[in-house]
């Protein structure tokens, strides 16, 4: 069994922008405990619904149904959370409700403070070995 390392960074819940600076990010998860709970949760139902042949044409995949598919709040880089099309909370910039519409210089500020995580997982089964934070840049 092989084993991968991966980085993920989850998605932006809410933030807030005073004086044309970012103040405040809260990102989908906030710890590795529960982005851990939800990985483990995402496996369990990907293979549930292998299991009774919900995906008749392509086996799942670990990287595409289980980290960036539609199950999940995580993607594998900065610059795709910035580009992601959901709605946030953004307040002290009302015209805005994604992060992509806010200015170059907010969008930059935003890329410096997003946490991200390394998750290590077997390859054969999925087992989510670990997850370690890591540091801001």
């Amino acid at each position: 069994m092989s084993v991968e390392k991966i980085k993920v960074y989850p998605q932006i819940n809410t933030m807030s922008i005073a004086n044309g600076k970012l103040d405040a990010l809260v990102q989908e998860y906030e710890n590795t405990k529960d982005l851990k709970t939800a990985l483990e949760d995402w496996v369990s139902m990907v293979k549930k619904y292998d299991s009774m042949g919900y995906y008749p044409l392509v086996k799942p995949e670990f990287i595409s149904e289980v980290l960036v598919g539609a199950l999940s709040n995580i993607k594998l880089t900065r610059e795709a959370v910035i580009a992601d099309n959901i709605y946030q909370n953004i307040s002290g910039y009302p015209q805005c409700n994604r992060v992509f519409q806010l200015p170059s210089e907010i969008k930059t500020q935003i890329l410096k403070r997003l946490s991200g995580y390394l998750v290590n997982y077997q390859t054969d089964n999925w087992e989510i070995l670990g997850v370690e934070s890591i540091d801001n840049p």
